[in-house]
């Protein structure tokens, strides 16, 4: 983890850990306006997280706060 951590990025690290087990994690942008979903991954738990925060952000900044962002967990078929 970087030397300089605030507590939001303590807060992104405890909700990774509380994700189970998977194959990864797509993080899922989905537009109730438009009806688009856009996907990005498959990441780890930790950087899933990390990406979902940033994007809630990057919609938020630009006024798109009915946007939904939100992590789900991958499954590889057998």
């Amino acid at each position: 983890m970087p030397e300089s951590t605030s507590s939001g990025d303590a807060t992104l690290v405890a909700a990774a850990e509380k994700l189970t087990q998977c194959d990864g994690y797509v993080v899922l942008a989905v537009d109730p306006q438009t009806g688009e979903v856009d996907a990005h991954g498959p990441y780890d738990g930790l950087t899933a997280t990390i990406k979902a925060d940033r994007l809630r952000h990057d919609f938020d900044r630009g006024g798109l706060e009915d946007v939904t962002v939100g992590v789900v967990r991958l499954h590889h078929s057998a």
